[in-house]
């Protein structure tokens, strides 16, 4: 097994910031233990996709529009130090989607 950094970047997030609904996008690093690249990616989506901090506060994840999406934005191979100093990682930093983007 292998030791990946992987950033995603979320976006089309609705989300309620101050009672108002917002679409935001985000990015976020987990850290996985995996096989392949590959395999790293699917581990960190999946992390995200079971983050219930996310899903409670996301307001189209019913499948309503616009389709929230993850992407890859970014991987590293890592040695098992750093891995296990920052597994698995937690957190967002948001950013505003203008609707033109979308």
């Amino acid at each position: 097994m292998k030791y990946f950094q992987v950033m995603l970047e979320g976006r089309n997030f609705l989300i309620e910031v101050d009672g108002k609904e917002e679409l935001l996008g985000y990015f976020t690093t987990r850290w996985v233990k995996a096989s392949s690249p590959e395999d790293a990616e699917l581990k960190a989506v999946d992390l995200i996709k079971r983050d219930d901090h996310l899903i409670c506060m996301t307001k189209n994840m019913d499948g309503s529009e616009p389709t929230p999406m993850i992407y890859l934005s970014e991987m590293r191979h890592v040695n098992w130090f750093e891995y296990y100093r920052r597994k698995p990682g937690k957190g967002y930093s948001f950013f505003p989607i203008d609707n033109s983007e979308s």
